[in-house]
């Protein structure tokens, strides 16, 4: 009998040391093996000849070096749109040449989120794009009568892959604890849209990507071309750290901007820093959100006027949905939805339009996962699919005045059944809807400056 007792205390330590190795070991060593993750929700078809998205996962293993990044020559308070056009032309150096497929770049590496290819939103195979929220009518334009599907695809700078990297060291036991973007992060997103050009004009000639929506091999229904009508960009900018210590900016294609190509079509809508936290129920004119003064295609913004693009819920904002980017280790607990509930209370507002520092969770007892979505859906999707390593509570039990005690060391785990899922940001819009500019309101855009 004493030596059975000895055995099973011998294997349960046996246990509990090896889950705290590799947990330890994740922090210690991040070494992400390329071709780790999958590319895409599905494979190409038999004689597919087309393009084939590859996921870019050689992450960083170590802090890369900061590079002079342009836009740190100007004040995004005081230069706006002198800032964002320098964001967008880094997030393009090298990679519009290629039509964004990363790994041909030659001048700077960028990088992939893992795990998005999973469940009914995940990749396609020829470009890597997620669906998005779909856009209603009149949302894009006033000739807008039918719903159409958003798909976009996400890159990460060096530094941005370097912290991917490190969350993901473990393949099937992430580490949210280190989700903390260092200054100079930068991501660049592409939204495209199945949406013509009869119902949305200012589409003209945009850049078109075919792209599987439609799920050939389960479906038989052909790949469909799509149209670039977004680009979303984030910036870890430790001048923003009063608020919030990002800036996020927005951009729409416009046919009738100059340019030679499409790409030098893209105009700024504008950026934010904080999400006006005063400004919540009283409204008034914004501080921390700055709208470009000579937009001229329709205008799709945010909750009274907050940052948002195209394809955005006009109800949110876009640093009040990502502000909402964490997890629960214990994946019980619920998602936090990315957009305020349907006729919100002021409590409601408040708590969305908050500004929320990075590295701080939106609820308390959850791990903020630093403004990035794709982390969080991600880790969502990884434990939906069931290929997660999950910490059992009975193995690395302490006994503390009768309780037990599982510590952030041990990972994630389930007290009661897996209710994490990936963060939605569709909800129900209030009707904010479309409208064109007018001089005046173009006026006090300008003054928010």
């Amino acid at each position: 009998m004493l030596k059975r007792i000895v055995l099973i205390v011998f294997f349960s330590l046996a246990v509990l040391t090896g889950l705290l190795h590799s947990r330890s070991t994740a922090k210690l060593s991040p070494n992400v093996i390329a071709n780790t993750f999958p590319d895409a929700h599905d494979k190409p078809p038999a004689g597919w000849t087309g393009p084939v998205f590859k996921l870019s996962q050689d992450y960083p293993t170590v802090m890369p070096t900061p590079e002079a990044y342009p836009w740190k020559k100007f004040d995004f308070k005081t230069q706006p749109m002198e800032y964002l056009k320098a964001v967008l032309a880094y997030g393009f150096e090298g990679n519009t040449d290629v039509d964004f497929v990363v790994e041909k770049n030659t001048i700077r590496k960028w990088y992939h989120a893992p795990w998005m290819h999973f469940g009914p939103n995940g990749r396609e195979f020829i470009h890597g794009m997620t669906h998005e929220r779909s856009s209603r009518p009149k949302e894009l334009d006033p000739l807008q009568t039918s719903t159409w599907q958003n798909w976009a695809v996400g890159f990460y700078n060096a530094p941005g892959g370097y912290v991917i990297g490190r969350v993901w060291a473990n393949p099937t036991s992430p580490d949210p604890t280190l989700a903390q973007f260092p200054d100079g992060t930068m991501s660049i997103k592409l939204l495209f849209t199945q949406a013509t050009t009869s119902q949305v004009p200012y589409l003209a000639n945009s850049v078109e990507w075919l792209a599987d929506i439609n799920r050939v091999t389960a479906t038989g229904k052909q790949p469909e071309p799509l149209r670039l009508l977004q680009i979303d960009v984030a910036v870890r900018d430790k001048r923003a750290d009063s608020t919030t210590g990002w800036v996020f900016g927005t951009f729409t294609y416009d046919a009738n901007a100059p340019g030679a190509t499409p790409w030098d079509r893209i105009v700024p809508i504008g950026l934010m820093y904080g999400n006006d936290p005063t400004k919540v129920t009283n409204g008034g004119t914004l501080v921390q959100t700055i709208i470009n003064p000579d937009l001229h295609v329709a205008e799709h913004l945010g909750y009274k006027g907050r940052l948002n693009g195209p394809v955005d819920n006009p109800v949110s904002s876009c640093l009040s949905c990502h502000s909402t980017a964490q997890v629960s280790l214990d994946l019980s607990k619920p998602t936090r939805s990315g957009v305020p509930p349907t006729n919100p209370s002021s409590t409601d507002l408040k708590l969305y339009f908050r500004n929320i520092k990075s590295g701080t969770p939106f609820d308390t007892g959850y791990t903020p996962l630093d403004y990035s979505l794709q982390l969080q859906v991600g880790i969502a999707n990884l434990a939906k699919s069931g290929g997660m390593h999950l910490a059992t509570p009975q193995a690395i039990a302490s006994s503390a005045g009768g309780r037990r005690v599982v510590g952030p060391q041990h990972g994630f785990y389930a007290s009661r059944g897996i209710n994490v899922a990936p963060m939605e940001r569709d909800g129900t819009p209030v009707g904010q809807g479309t409208r064109k500019r007018t001089r005046r309101h173009r006026r006090s855009r300008m003054s928010a400056r």
